[in-house]
C-alpha cells in the first residue's frame, strides 16, 4: 500500500508545498498557505504543526531542529515524500464537497421576508467582488507565474468569483425591482411575499 493512501489532506498539502517551495518551518508553511492555497483550502493550524512531525515519523520528510534560540524545526521532503505526493496527485479525484453558508441561507429564502435576501445578496456581492479584485491583483502582479499549477488555480478562482458576483448581483437587482413593485423576469422560482411568509 502506498504511503499516500494513509495520509489525510493536511499531510498531502504540506508535502506538496515542501516539494514546491523547499525546506520550511511550520511557521513559514503557515505564511505560504495564507498567500496561496488558503484561498480555497482551509487547514486547521493545529494540523499544520502536528502533521509535519508525523510525516517525519513515516520517513516522508526529515526534521532538523535549531540547537539554540527558538529551536524551530525545519522540514525537508524526502524522495519517499516526493513519491507519496505524486501518487496522491495522480490518484482518481472525487466530487468536491461544497459548504457555502450563503447558499444554505438562500435555500430557505421562503421562510423570511425578501428584504433579508436583498441584504444577503448585497453582502455576498461585496465579499466576492473583494476576493475577485484580490485575485486580479495577483494575476496582474504575476504572483503565480513561477508555477503552472498555481496559475491555473488562480485562473479558476477568477472565473469562480466572477460567477458568484454575477449571480448575487442579478439576484439583488431582481429583489430590488420586486420591492419597487416592478415585475422582473424570473429565471426560476418566485421570491416570497410577506403574506406567503405568514403561512
Amino acid at each position: 500500500m502506498s504511503p499516500s493512501s494513509k495520509l489525510g489532506a493536511a499531510s498531502h498539502l504540506i508535502l506538496g508545498l515542501l516539494a514546491l517551495e523547499g525546506p520550511r518551518t511550520s511557521y513559514e508553511l503557515n505564511d505560504v498557505i495564507d498567500e496561496s492555497v488558503g484561498n480555497f483550502w482551509n487547514i486547521p493550524r493545529s494540523q499544520l504543526y502536528a502533521a509535519p512531525r508525523r510525516l517525519a515519523e513515516l520517513g516522508l520528510v526529515t526534521e532538523e531542529q535549531e540547537e539554540t534560540g527558538r529551536r524551530r524545526r525545519t522540514f525537508t521532503i524526502t524522495e519517499e515524500g516526493q513519491q507519496a505526493v505524486r501518487d496522491w496527485i495522480e490518484s482518481p479525484s472525487t466530487m468536491p464537497e461544497l459548504r457555502d453558508s450563503a447558499l444554505l441561507r438562500l435555500f430557505f429564502a421562503d421562510l423570511v421576508d425578501p428584504a433579508a435576501m436583498q441584504r444577503l445578496a448585497a453582502d455576498q456581492t461585496e465579499l466576492h467582488q473583494r476576493r475577485l479584485d484580490h485575485y486580479l491583483e495577483l494575476t496582474e502582479a504575476g504572483r503565480t507565474e513561477e508555477f503552472w499549477g498555481a496559475s491555473l488555480v488562480l485562473r479558476m478562482g477568477v472565473h469562480h468569483e466572477r460567477a458568484h458576483v454575477a449571480f448575487w448581483t442579478e439576484l439583488g437587482e431582481r429583489l430590488e425591482a420586486e420591492a419597487a413593485g416592478e415585475q422582473p423576469a424570473e429565471p426560476t422560482g418566485t421570491p416570497p411575499t410577506g403574506a406567503e411568509n405568514e403561512r
